[in-house]
């Protein structure tokens, strides 16, 4: 019996390596690029200023580099299919780990019908099917996107993995378009004679990022300078999907390599997708001009006279939602299927499929996914084609952000609380640990400050309230459940692992 009062049985049933090595950095290039960073941007800009939202997303990203360095460390030394879920249970015991791994799969459920809806107004910007109502061609647009949804992930992974990487590649030769044409717009060599957001043409300079009245502080940070911390939520958000990697080691070859290889190169990543782009992005655009309405950068570059690159960036929107949809829906699979594993959820959820995908696990997630997507399409105050329906998906991306953010903060606690029991253990880290973390532990230390910091202040922003109280009903109402079934005796005790699994019992015993 391991700490947690669990028998171990091994399987050769698991899941199939089949995301190969070029796919894992595409999928954790790609996995951070969804509409959140094509929409999303477009609010913390307005809202936040250019100087904070740059600070935001520097800290963000150090963060973010933090929880990867630590899902690393553990996903390595510990190799486990059911992911971050079976760290949480293992180290921060099974009540906990219920709460987060379910938080984790409502979040999603939540969000991708969301995306699956945003991928049909965009579709239906370019195709309106012959319907009286241009709200049906949407619908119907809506019904093909969650078809394809569910089909790709019924199937091989190997598809996921192809489909996945293609999208992620349009994505990034769409920033590299955007960057080339951003620098190409400040130097004054494309955009027309005069420039819409400066009283000349030519050489844009700093007319647009320090004109106006004010001193340069109150013209880099208008909202102040607590507004990083109390909006660091909806700036976690953006990052939503760098957690894809590791639930997808499980199905990835040769994971001791690829996958500490793909965490570490996530700061690269982060420089060079989030915090170059946004640079330029404050250079040519006030921040005044942002918002949800569209793509801030389909605004800008159609602003400057680029219509072309800005009808790019409107196809790549729809490119990107989809995709965010679809690695939601995978990711939030694999941690349903990792709960069963580890006996927080039906055994029938970890049932797979001839293709050795957890086929149960994906239509058990894909039905209420329809019913909300039918639900919310139904609704006149969802409106995502609207005015109307920017609060919620306001709303949407907050709920994400703190269901999110906790998952990481438990990956975070989680290899904390392992190095911990290695010492107690009388191992030595450096000694035994094929990969270790980077900085530790100052910078796992600071990504658990942070975070929980910051789900702790949303409270105090403008429409936080309502984000944290069904935040954290999605994070208590698993952990009430899971607590009733378990003093009625209705929890297994038996934890099915793959042949190539250990547990931290097993692997590090008691000397």
């Amino acid at each position: 019996m391991s700490e947690q009062g669990r028998e171990v049985a091994k399987s050769e049933r698991t899941l199939n390596r089949g995301i190969m090595p070029w796919h894992v950095s595409l999928i954790a290039l790609g996995g951070i690029i969804g509409s959140c960073y094509f929409l999303g941007l477009g609010l913390t800009f307005s809202e936040m200023g250019p100087g904070a939202v740059l600070v935001a997303y520097a800290i963000a990203g150090l963060t973010i580099f933090g929880v990867m360095q630590s899902f690393a460390e553990l996903l390595v030394n510990i190799p486990r299919r059911g992911s971050f879920v079976s760290y949480t249970r293992e180290f921060m015991g099974d009540t906990a780990s219920a709460g987060i791994g379910w938080a984790f799969w409502a979040n999603w459920v939540a969000y991708v019908p969301s995306e699956a809806l945003a991928s049909a107004v965009f579709m239906n910007y370019f195709i309106t099917l012959p319907f009286e109502n241009p709200a049906w061609s949407t619908f119907v647009w809506g019904i093909v996107s969650l078809a394809l949804l569910t089909a790709v992930n019924l199937y091989h992974v190997k598809w996921f993995g192809h489909i996945e990487s293609v999208l992620a590649i349009i994505k990034i030769l769409a920033i590299v378009v955007f960057s080339i044409c951003a620098i190409g717009i400040w130097m004054g060599l494309v955009g027309g004679s005069l420039h819409p957001f400066t009283e000349a043409g030519g050489f844009v300079g700093g007319k647009v990022l320090l004109g106006g009245e004010g001193n340069v502080i109150e013209k880099l940070f208008p909202s102040g300078g607590l507004i990083i911390i109390t909006y660091m939520i909806w700036t976690l958000v953006n990052f939503q999907g760098s957690e894809i990697v590791g639930l997808s080691a499980a199905e990835t070859q040769d994971p001791a390599t690829n996958v500490p290889l793909a965490c570490r190169r996530v700061a690269f990543r982060i420089i060079l997708i989030y915090l170059i782009p946004v640079f330029l992005l404050t250079l040519i655009v006030p921040y005044a001009q942002a918002g949800l309405d569209e793509s801030i950068f389909a605004y800008t570059l159609g602003a400057y006279g680029l219509k072309w690159a800005a009808g790019l960036f409107t196809i790549v929107t729809l490119v990107a939602a989809f995709s965010c949809a679809n690695s939601g829906l995978y990711g939030t699979v694999r941690a349903l299927y990792g709960l069963s594993v580890e006996g927080m959820a039906p055994k029938f959820l970890s049932n797979l499929n001839r293709f050795s995908t957890p086929q149960n696990a994906t239509i058990f997630t894909i039905i209420p996914i329809w019913i909300v997507f039918l639900l919310g399409f139904a609704s006149d105050e969802l409106g995502l084609w609207g005015e109307n329906g920017l609060p919620l998906y306001a709303n949407l991306l907050g709920i994400s952000g703190f269901t999110g953010t906790l998952c990481w903060v438990g990956i975070c606690l989680s290899q904390v609380l392992f190095r911990k029991k290695l010492k107690e253990r009388g191992y030595n880290p450096d000694e035994v640990l094929t990969v270790k973390a980077k900085w530790y532990p100052g910078l796992a230390y600071f990504a658990i400050a942070l975070q929980i910091g910051a789900m702790i202040l949303l409270v105090f922003e403008d429409g936080g309230m309502p984000v944290f109280i069904i935040s954290l009903i999605a994070i208590f109402l698993p952990i009430l459940i899971y607590a009733m079934q378990k003093r009625r005796g209705k929890i297994r005790t038996v934890v099915t692992l793959g042949s190539d699994e250990v547990t931290f019992d097993e692997k590090y015993p008691i000397k």
